[in-house]
């Protein structure tokens, strides 16, 4: 009769032990994802950075060269000026297709990645 409630009491102690284990496993599996986000965000964020400075002095150099095709400096900075107004109207109105998707997928794709895609994706 004695050894009833010692195994009662091992089951039990077998139970809580596993479900401590799961929740540390759920926790860690959470930090990874929020790590592998993080890390998608900050390399999105630089590589934009990157393309910014890239894109800048390009725009530059076109509106000097158009400056001096037109001799006038006024008109070459204007046309690359109205370049980006054209181009901030037609990403404005087409916001949701262009990057709220493209974010959106990417970091649902993040999320859901298993451990063995990340090689194969390489």
């Amino acid at each position: 009769m004695s050894e009833q409630p010692n195994t009662y009491n091992e089951l039990k102690q077998l139970i809580a032990d596993y479900v401590e284990a799961r929740i540390e496993l759920i926790k860690l599996d959470v930090f990874e994802k929020v790590a592998k986000v993080t890390a998608a965000l900050f390399s999105s964020v630089v590589v934009a950075l990157l393309g910014f400075f890239l894109l800048f002095f390009l725009s530059m150099s076109a509106g000097f060269y158009l400056a001096r095709l037109f001799d006038n400096e006024a008109i070459g900075f204007l046309i690359v000026t109205g370049f980006y107004l054209l181009l901030f109207a037609i990403v404005i109105s087409r916001k949701k297709d262009f990057m709220e998707k493209y974010i959106i997928d990417r970091v649902i794709g993040e999320l859901t990645r298993k451990d063995g895609e990340d090689e194969q994706a390489k």
